[in-house]
C-alpha cells in the first residue's frame, strides 16, 4: 500500500474545503440553521462588496441574511432609530407618513426596513412594541452588536442617532438618501424617481415637489 505523505494528507485537505463551503451556503442552509454565519460578503449584487452580509432578526423574530434576502435586487428604503431614540428624535410618525403614500407597493416592489442603533437594548420584542406603538407595518431589524455595526458602518451612520433614511434600487445601483423627518412626500418621491418602468415618476405632484 501507498504510503500516505504529509504533502499528499494537506494536498487532500485543499481539495476539500471548496466542497465543504459550498455545502455551508447551499439554498436552505440559512433555515435550518440561521445562527450559521458562513461568508463576510453576499455571493454576488450591485453592491455586495459594500453591505455586510450578516444574519439579522425583525421584530416577528425572523430571520434573514441583510443583503442577499433583504437588499439585493431591490428597492429599498432603510432608516435608523432606536427605542430609546425615539423619546429624543422622534422619526416614526413621519415614516409612517411615507409608508401610507406608498403602502400599495410596501412588500411587493418596494421593500421598507428600520434598523436599530441600540442592538445592546433593542430586541424584537422591543421593536415590535416600538412598531405596534406607531402603528409601523414594516421590517424592524436586529442582531448581534457587531453584525448591527457592520451594517451602520456600510450607510455611514455613526452614534446613536442617525437621521437619514437611504433609499436604494439594488436592481441598478442607485442609492440616494434623505432626512427622515423631511416632509414625507419628498422621500416618498426619492421611491418612484429610482423606480423602473411604469413605477418610475420624476414628480409626484408636479414640477415643484422635488
Amino acid at each position: 500500500m501507498k504510503k500516505t505523505t504529509r504533502r499528499t494528507f494537506l494536498a487532500g485537505v485543499a481539495a476539500a474545503v471548496p466542497l465543504a463551503a459550498t455545502a455551508a451556503v447551499a439554498p436552505g442552509s440559512v433555515k435550518d440553521n440561521p445562527a450559521f454565519k458562513t461568508c463576510p460578503r453576499a455571493r454576488g449584487g450591485k453592491n455586495a462588496s459594500r453591505f455586510p452580509q450578516v444574519i439579522v432578526q425583525d421584530q416577528n423574530k425572523q430571520k434573514a441574511w441583510f443583503y442577499e434576502d433583504l437588499i439585493a435586487d431591490k428597492l429599498v428604503l432603510v432608516s435608523f432609530t432606536s427605542v430609546k431614540g425615539e423619546n429624543y428624535y422622534p422619526l416614526l410618525s413621519n415614516l409612517v407618513k411615507v409608508h401610507q403614500m406608498i403602502e400599495d407597493r410596501v412588500g411587493k416592489d418596494v421593500q421598507m426596513y428600520t434598523v436599530t442603533t441600540d442592538p445592546y437594548h433593542d430586541t424584537p420584542d422591543a421593536l415590535k412594541a416600538l412598531a405596534d406603538k406607531y402603528g409601523a407595518k414594516w421590517r424592524f431589524l436586529t442582531g448581534a452588536p457587531e453584525d448591527i455595526r457592520e451594517i451602520l458602518a456600510s450607510f455611514n451612520a455613526r452614534g446613536s442617532l442617525y437621521a437619514l433614511t437611504w433609499i436604494g434600487n439594488e436592481k441598478t445601483g442607485r442609492w440616494l438618501n434623505k432626512p427622515s423627518r423631511l416632509q414625507p412626500l419628498y422621500i416618498a418621491e426619492a421611491v418612484a424617481r429610482l423606480s423602473t418602468g411604469k413605477q418610475h415618476k420624476p414628480f409626484l405632484v408636479d414640477m415643484h415637489s422635488v
